[in-house]
């Protein structure tokens, strides 16, 4: 029963953390917290997108008992996330005339 509860937790936070990265992608809106060192909003939203969807198929996989599979999807979209959260937080370029 508490691992059922644990993994509800974590699919409500993933959600939650999706609807924050469709904010970001649609109006470039970032929690406070986030604004000072993020220079690319819309690639944070993309890389929580990838973040969300691979807690929600590893939970998927420990709900259904096929985590072999789903929590192999789950990985790659959390390392997608990671590669994606780094460019996102990375500063610009400067520009040279």
């Amino acid at each position: 029963m508490l691992t059922t509860i644990g993994i509800g937790a974590l699919v409500a936070a993933a959600v939650a953390s999706a609807a924050f990265g469709v904010v970001a992608i649609r109006t470039q809106w970032l929690l406070p917290w986030l604004r000072r060192g993020t220079p690319r909003p819309v690639l944070w939203g993309w890389a929580t997108l990838a973040g969300s969807a691979g807690l929600c198929l590893w939970c998927v996989g420990m709900t259904a008992g096929r985590a072999e599979v789903f929590g192999l999807a789950g990985l790659t979209l959390v390392i997608v996330n990671a590669a994606l959260s780094y460019l996102a937080t990375r500063p610009a370029r400067a520009t040279t005339r």
